[in-house]
């Protein structure tokens, strides 16, 4: 994960921050969510905020522009995606990846032995934004 805007403090040998994050894989969100700890970490730029429904009930959610990459398995990076900012269930997630990243993947699990695999077709570095949503600030 790193931030689309670089002006911000960055790590000198590369001119980008990044930060690793263990993520849950989460099928029953349509949206990928980061903890408020990630976001700080990387120092993300907030773009909007929305509503989130989850279990428990509706939360206001802080949305940020971020890039996510998926370090040694080969997955094309997704260069440009909004990605809304709340506090998880559990701590040892700072990440759900919902299905606006798995959307791009073939995702299998199979039940009975306990497995899953995921796979990549040739994708876009990028996910659409919502309707309404300017990126750009045009």
């Amino acid at each position: 994960m790193r931030p689309l805007d670089t002006s911000s403090p960055v790590a000198p040998a590369t001119g980008v921050r990044f930060t690793e994050t263990d993520a849950l894989i989460d099928t029953g969100a349509q949206r990928t969510i980061l903890a408020p700890e990630a976001v700080q970490r990387v120092g993300l730029s907030k773009i909007d905020v929305t509503t989130l429904i989850r279990v428990g009930g509706e939360v206001k959610a802080d949305v940020y522009v971020a890039s996510l990459q998926f370090p040694h398995t080969g997955f094309t990076a997704i260069e440009v995606i909004e990605v809304p900012c709340c506090e998880l269930p559990h701590p040892l997630f700072r990440c759900l990846l919902g299905r606006d990243v798995l959307s791009r993947w073939i995702f299998t699990y199979d039940g009975p032995v306990g497995t899953w695999q995921i796979s990549e077709r040739t994708v876009t570095p990028w996910v659409e934004p919502p309707e309404g949503i300017d990126l750009w600030g045009k």
